[in-house]
């Protein structure tokens, strides 16, 4: 097995043009100075992104002006240690570096305390043989060039093709959204910065809206999500459902008729009055551990709105909950398939939360997919395909219809299969670099093969 070696990013390419530009510069000046001091400043100030080198530069002037201001003095008593005391001289410019890097901090400028602390130690250890002021001067000047080489380097920027035609959707759970970690810092800033520019984005999840709304704060998507599984579209902005695929009333209480004779207990997830509640009858006895700790465990949810007794008449009942042993789940799901006559419902399994052996089964309408809720979501859009990330089960129909589609590398086989590509490598981060590669590629990139011939995809 072959392992692939990390691609050159533009960072590496761009600290190396910036270098190369103090040479350039060092050169124009007749060779005048010494360019180490400003190429490692250009190789110190380079940052990913436009506004932060921007930042970046700005502080690290500040701290240049900061070490110089206190390189003077650092020097002047320097030059009363003899030189057979000299290590008296060293000591002298260790400790002045806590003054001048808390300066910084005081300021309220932590980024330039390390380029502080770097402009004191080049005038007090360099051998210039020049007056303190000029040789204060004459460092700060290579250290500003290489900021100012720096930040006009990383201003310069590469035309992109931005594609904009698709919608580009990411499963919350198995792409997004790590359970130790939440959300990264690089997730969260990387994708403001495309949906800042304009990036057709949204999320697809088996979670509730008040769930995505406690763990997105700071991800400014603006698009309606798909919720739970795909049987509700809501909108994030204004805090509303905008579509429910929900269950028949009648079949809903058939199938709760037969799980009572079995002596189930069941959760029924309802839209109410634009508001999501789970109703539930007397639990008096718990069949299962698993049931007992899945209730009380769920029952102190932040997310979910808990209330005992009768569906409204006009609540729609989106999914049936129930937890069940792995056999039970079979059987009872055999039953109902016999019961549905017209195909209406669809289950799926959830094990991730539940006690060995047990499953969460989950009980539909045949339409509460991310596929179906996204065709909805695409008719109140301009973008009429989707690109999609997924890694679960329930991503597989999504995987399936998209346009062109990636599973995670940490996805379940089935979605891998039914995915057009696989994520080589694990982690939120790499599906936001692979969104950043298809939203804004460099000229000489190109799209997917399989975008590139709609005609094979419309057969």
């Amino acid at each position: 097995m072959t392992t692939q070696l990390p691609r050159v990013g533009m960072r590496l390419i761009k600290t190396s043009l910036a270098v190369l530009g103090c040479f350039i510069i060092h050169f124009l000046r007749n060779e005048h100075g010494v360019p180490v001091f400003s190429t490692i400043a250009a190789l110190m100030c380079m940052q990913t992104q436009v506004e932060n080198s921007i930042q970046s530069a700005f502080n690290r002037i500040v701290g240049t002006v900061i070490g110089a201001l206190f390189a003077l003095p650092v020097v002047a008593l320097m030059q009363e240690i003899p030189w057979e005391f000299r290590i008296f001289r060293y000591v002298l410019v260790a400790a002045a570096l806590i003054p001048v890097m808390y300066t910084t901090v005081a300021l309220k400028r932590r980024g330039a305390a390390d380029i502080a602390g770097m402009v004191l130690l080049s005038v007090c250890l360099s051998n210039g043989g020049q007056p303190p002021h000029v040789d204060a001067i004459n460092r700060s000047l290579e250290t500003i060039i290489g900021i100012l080489v720096s930040l006009g380097v990383n201003s310069v920027q590469l035309p992109r093709k931005r594609t904009e035609k698709y919608l580009f959707v990411a499963s919350f759970d198995g792409a997004l959204y790590d359970r130790k970690n939440g959300i990264t810092p690089y997730v969260q800033f990387e994708m403001n910065q495309m949906l800042r520019k304009g990036l057709p984005f949204t999320i697809a999840t088996e979670r509730t809206p008040a769930f995505l709304m406690s763990e997105m704060k700071g991800l400014n998507v603006h698009l309606p999500v798909v919720a739970m599984d795909g049987a509700v579209l809501y909108d994030m902005k204004d805090k509303r459902y905008l579509i429910t695929n929900g269950l028949r009333r009648e079949l809903a209480d058939a199938i709760c008729q037969r799980a009572d004779s079995r002596g189930f207990h069941y959760f029924r997830n309802v839209v109410w009055q634009n508001v999501l509640l789970i109703f539930y009858n007397d639990f008096a006895n718990f069949k299962s551990e698993a049931e007992k700790d899945t209730y009380l465990s769920n029952r102190r949810s932040p997310y979910r709105n808990y209330v005992e007794g009768e569906v409204p008449p006009d609540g729609n009942i989106v999914y049936i909950l129930l937890v069940l042993r792995d056999g039970e789940a079979d059987a009872f799901e055999a039953e109902l398939r016999e019961m549905d006559t017209e195909g209406e419902l669809l289950f799926l399994r959830d094990k991730e939360e539940t006690h060995e052996g047990y499953c969460h089964f989950k009980i539909y309408h045949k339409n509460a997919t991310k596929a179906y809720m996204l065709e909805q979501l695409m008719e109140r859009l301009p973008q009429k395909e989707y690109i999609a990330f997924g890694s679960g089960e329930n991503d597989i129909s999504m995987l399936r219809d998209a346009s062109l589609s990636y599973a995670t590398a940490e996805a379940i086989p089935e979605a891998k299969a039914a995915a057009d590509y696989r994520l080589k490598k694990q982690g939120s981060d790499h599906v936001i670099r692979k969104i950043q590669d298809l939203y804004e590629r460099l000229p000489w990139q190109k799209l997917p093969k399989k975008l590139r011939e709609p005609e094979k995809r419309k057969g």
